[in-house]
């Protein structure tokens, strides 16, 4: 709780009648009948106070605080960043716009107490060890429990905004759990733009990129490394793939998170497969129906799902990538056979596709 003196209530109770501090600090001195001498004194204390208030968060102040902003261009969208001036995240250094476009999301981390100001009310969406979401009528109030420093996050339902309330000081583990708290509200504002988030390695072959997708330890990393081993093809990102369609074209979008690999890119780059591996005794590759290959797809893909609208669009975006792309499982060993074979079932793929369009 916080004590207040007979001047702390007054100004606490004329807050709704000012619209500025000066408004108020007028109502201070002709309450106490201060003399022109002793406004500034007055002028003093109540900027102390409400500056307790805002540090608490209890009052947002009609002043933005300084700010650092960091123009960044993710995924194919234009991203402003506005962080307290002391905050760098360098994660986001190779993805600093060469434009100065209209931003489609922006973000704000601001600095201020361990004191949440979530309203109360709303649906309870999402609860647990390491997500807290509440749907309120035009955001989403956001924690994340294993973040201490991240006291709450209101993220816009349109995608334009999101407001994340941070406590200083600005150094690790801080700077890792922004990176991955900013990653869940850009997919979020990614997904209202068509592109949906891939748990999988890539790497690039014959002009295209190619997922390699499945669950922890069926060989991502290890079947990619095979390529680039034996074949020297560029591994694009170890570990999460942004894709959606551009001009009715499947495409690949790059962004700075990539697992423990270090490996992602900068752009963007055609979508030629995704490949479902599944650790087999030999190497081949399993068919898979219309439906089991958008299936196959939302089961890995990691884009925000918290209402039923949302799983939908989800469902919807693997719908329409599914059936432009080369989608099939691979059941395999972890040797360069497996590489090899499947290179050979890719050249086949571009094979049958050439002589299509000759037909």
């Amino acid at each position: 709780g916080m004590r207040l003196n007979e001047a702390g209530v007054f100004l606490w109770n004329h807050l709704s009648q000012a619209g500025t501090r000066d408004e108020l600090l007028t109502l201070f001195a002709r309450h106490y009948e201060a003399l022109p001498s002793e406004i500034p004194i007055l002028a003093r204390d109540m900027n102390a106070f409400l500056d307790e208030l805002c540090t608490w968060g209890m009052l947002e102040d009609e002043k933005e605080p300084p700010c650092a902003r960091h123009k960044l261009y993710l995924g194919g969208l234009s991203v402003d960043l506005n962080t307290p001036p002391e905050l760098s995240i360098p994660q986001f250094d190779a993805f600093c716009a060469k434009k100065d476009n209209a931003p489609d999301f922006t973000i704000h981390i601001k600095s201020g107490s361990g004191l949440s100001c979530s309203p109360s009310g709303g649906q309870l969406l999402v609860c647990t060890e390491e997500l807290f979401v509440i749907e309120q009528e035009t955001e989403y109030h956001i924690r994340f429990p294993l973040a201490p420093q991240i006291t709450e996050c209101r993220l816009k339902k349109d995608g334009t905004r999101a407001n994340l309330y941070v406590v200083p000081p600005f150094r690790e583990p801080l700077l890792s759990d922004l990176f991955h708290a900013i990653r869940l509200l850009f997919l979020y504002r990614a997904q209202q733009s068509g592109r949906i988030a891939i748990h999988s390695a890539s790497l690039y072959y014959r002009e295209k990129t190619w997922l390699f997708a499945g669950s922890s330890g069926t060989g991502k990393s290890t079947h990619t490394n095979l390529w680039n081993a034996w074949f020297h093809t560029p591994v694009i990102n170890g570990d999460l793939n942004l894709i959606g369609l551009l001009d009715g074209q499947p495409m690949v979008f790059g962004t700075p998170w990539c697992g423990t690999s270090g490996v992602f890119h900068t752009g963007k780059l055609p979508l030629g497969g995704i490949i479902h591996l599944k650790q087999n005794g030999t190497n081949e590759c399993q068919p898979l129906t219309k439906d089991a290959q958008t299936l196959s797809l939302l089961y890995r893909t990691i884009s925000p799902s918290w209402t039923g609208e949302l799983m939908d669009r989800n469902l919807q975006l693997a719908a329409s990538i599914s059936e432009k792309i080369y989608n099939t499982r691979l059941l395999c060993t972890k040797t360069p056979e497996a590489a090899f074979f499947m290179r050979q079932q890719i050249d086949a793929f571009f094979s049958l596709k050439a002589d299509d369009k000759k037909i």
